[in-house]
């Protein structure tokens, strides 16, 4: 095999990485074809078959039989906005997924490019030479067939194969759009309308129409930003900070495989500085309360390089104190001294409650903020620091935990550590519960175990004990990490501990418990439900 045939088996099968890429491909050339205005897509675990409605292409002849069979042989040009893709590079990706028919006229080209097929007139054809034939009847404009290679497609019963026609139809929402060419999937039109469309239920969002490209981003940044070129889905970016979608006007300079804009594209380089733009009206638009860490990590970048954004934004709470707490700049810089440390402590937190600032270096806009705090040529002036154990022992807090054998507690200690494991059982939460000294209510490893101590119980009164110890609980029970070091409070826990005490399987739970040992007494409860001391 020679360097160039190398190449060529390289880019026929692995940079397109799946069918959705050869469907595209397809699809893409029925677009471009001259006088199409329509493209229909059939797809099965079987067999893709894609049809356009435009002037085909003359296979009888020799110039036309070559654009569909040698690699980047087409006619097209890289710089042509009127078209989209490139025939010859599209074949390779197509024969890559199955036998291939590309009908067009009174002839067809075939290929069988793994030699898979033992019918004619595949039969006669292997890798990447194709054969022409005649057919009984003619086709107006161009009709391709995949019958798919068996390791080209995924299980039919998987979600795989489903989303394999979701991908599809996200790849081709804005052809239509830019092209006027309608795209049917599977007797469904793709098209979405204006791209604008895409935010308007959105609460937050920005809308631009530049000389580049529609604009319409939205604060979603966990579903990234859909970058169209010309209509076709390349990308979708997770990393610029903002959902929605970008349609450009015009081709993007993108890599063989389709999926990402090559580096010194003018085009995108005008977009992206629109884009970034647009991000910090967006930004200006959402409430402190509504930032998530990534929006806050990506103001926070900008934050520490740009001496306007700093100003504008130094009031925006984009900073996370140890307690989960946000924080703004403004305060940071207002503070006397402060601390960084990566998590948090039961000593760093009761510092903080007497109003200290010490920063969570394990959020990634605190981290940035302190890693632009210590270079050389640092332009963020922060106040100096305090070691955060030296504090807290100063200030008397101590930062120990000890969990207590069984045979150590007093009586008291006893009966309410049995009502709290029959209680965790009755209520399912399925972690060994144990009694201990620290300065916090509880602890929990997130996993295993959760120790209680006696400032969880702020009464001897039963109904006010057994309540405190329900609540304590499902506090602990909540934290899906280790509370011994991070409190964790944020608002996935928030949102678990309400869940947990809300739920009114679990109240009923509770309240039959209590009723239990108010009409029997401890022992025979404790007995009957199976709980006792090691």
């Amino acid at each position: 095999m020679t360097t160039a045939d190398e190449v060529a088996q390289y880019l026929i099968e692995d940079q397109m990485a799946d069918l959705t890429d050869a469907v595209r491909e397809a699809v893409q050339n029925g677009v471009d074809s001259p006088g199409s205005s329509r493209v229909l897509v059939s797809v099965t675990p079987e067999r893709t078959v894609v049809c356009d409605d435009g002037t085909g292409v003359d296979l009888g002849s020799e110039k036309g039989t070559r654009d569909l069979s040698v690699l980047g042989a087409g006619t097209k040009e890289r710089a042509d906005d009127t078209t989209l893709g490139e025939w010859g590079i599209g074949t390779g990706a197509i024969i890559a997924k199955g036998a291939v028919r590309i009908w067009s006229g009174r002839h067809a080209l075939c290929f069988d490019y793994q030699g898979q097929r033992t019918t004619e007139p595949f039969a006669a054809v292997a890798g990447r030479e194709g054969v022409v034939v005649e057919t009984e009847h003619a086709f107006d404009g161009v009709c391709v067939t995949i019958d798919h290679y068996t390791g080209e497609v995924p299980n039919p019963e998987s979600y795989r194969w489903r989303r394999i026609v979701e991908r599809l139809r996200e790849r081709f929402a804005y052809l239509t759009f830019r092209t006027d060419v309608t795209v049917v999937v599977n007797g469904e039109p793709v098209d979405r309308g204006h791209p604008f469309a895409a935010v308007a239920d959105s609460r937050v969002s920005v809308t631009r129409e530049t000389d580049d490209a529609y604009l319409a981003i939205e604060h979603a940044p966990e579903d990234g930003l859909d970058v169209y070129s010309n209509g076709l889905l390349v990308t979708t970016d997770h990393d610029v900070g903002v959902g929605g979608v970008v349609v450009s006007k015009g081709n993007l300079t993108l890599n063989f495989g389709r999926t990402a804009v090559q580096s010194g594209c003018e085009r995108w380089d005008r977009i992206q500085d629109a884009i970034a733009d647009a991000r910090i009206v967006l930004y200006d638009q959402v409430g402190d309360d509504a930032l998530d860490g990534q929006t806050r990590d990506t103001m926070a970048e900008l934050l520490v390089s740009d001496a306007t954004l700093r100003e504008r934004w130094q009031d925006r709470d984009l900073f996370q104190l140890v307690t989960d707490t946000p924080v703004s700049l403004t305060r940071i810089q207002a503070a006397p001294q402060i601390a960084f440390q990566e998590g948090a402590s039961h000593g760093g937190d009761a510092l903080v409650e007497r109003g200290a600032i010490i920063l969570d270096t394990t959020d990634p806009a605190t981290k940035r903020l302190a890693a632009a705090a210590t270079e050389s040529d640092a332009e963020i002036a922060l106040p100096s620091r305090f070691d955060v154990a030296t504090r807290a022992e100063e200030a008397g807090v101590w930062q120990g935990y000890s969990r207590l054998a069984d045979t150590e507690l007093a009586t008291r200690q006893a009966r309410y550590l049995l009502f709290a494991r029959a209680l965790a059982d009755t209520i399912g939460i399925d972690r060994t519960i144990y009694w201990g000294e620290a300065t916090a209510d509880a602890w929990t490893d997130g996993h295993t175990r959760i120790v209680l101590t006696d400032s969880a119980v702020t009464s001897s009164k039963r109904a006010v004990w057994t309540h405190d110890l329900f609540l304590t609980l499902c506090h602990e029970a909540a934290h899906d990490r280790s509370d011994k070091r991070r409190t964790a409070h944020g608002r996935r826990f928030e949102s678990r501990f309400r869940e947990l005490v809300e739920d009114p399987a679990v109240r009923t739970a509770y309240t039959e418990l209590v009723t239990a040992v108010h009409e029997r007494g401890f022992q025979p409860v404790f007995r009957e439900r199976g709980v006792s001391l090691g």
